[in-house]
């Protein structure tokens, strides 16, 4: 038989704490989160654009859309710039606003689906923002994909970090 120490309230709380903040933002969780993008960002592309065109849906106007931001710089408007944009958001500008807002996203188990919450968060903002001029069969297939393939990108980033370096928990 043995003796167990008795543990006292303080003392449990002051451990569920140390574990609450036990993990940091290193070098590896930044990597282990632009990985995760990037991979994420490769995955999307079917259900986000490959699906929905070899269907005849509608045309990959949400990725040329992106280069729309390069009229604020004086840029020119192409495909390629778009792709350059979309892809440094899905690979440095969401993965490190995960990194930060990850801990404070449900669900508490398993932690790598917090990657479909923040996927779908900005979801909200990418479906209007790209939103089709068409009628209501493309409009609903549009909002249908993105979202498939937001959950798809969040998914990977969100396992691809927690499996890699952990999906950093701390206080503001």
């Amino acid at each position: 038989m043995s003796q167990e120490t008795p543990t006292t309230p303080t003392a449990t709380i002051e451990r569920q704490q140390e574990e609450l903040i036990d993990s940091t933002i290193t070098q590896n969780v930044v990597f282990a989160a632009m990985l995760g993008g990037f991979l994420g960002t490769i995955l999307m592309m079917p259900v986000l654009v490959g699906i929905p065109e070899l269907l005849g849906l509608f045309v990959t106007g949400p990725i040329t859309d992106f280069a729309g931001f390069a009229l604020f710089f004086g840029l020119e408007s192409t495909l390629t710039l778009g792709i350059v944009v979309f892809g440094i958001g899905g690979v440095v500008v969401l993965p490190l606003t995960f990194i930060v807002v990850g801990a404070f996203l449900p669900p508490g188990e398993p932690k790598y689906l917090r990657g479909v919450t923040f996927a779908t968060l900005f979801w909200v903002g990418f479906a209007p923002a790209f939103w089709p001029p068409a009628g209501a069969l493309v409009v609903a297939s549009y909002l249908v994909f993105s979202l498939l393939g937001h959950w798809v990108y969040g998914l990977t980033l969100g396992y691809v970090l927690d499996r890699v370096a952990g999906i950093p928990q701390h206080e503001v």
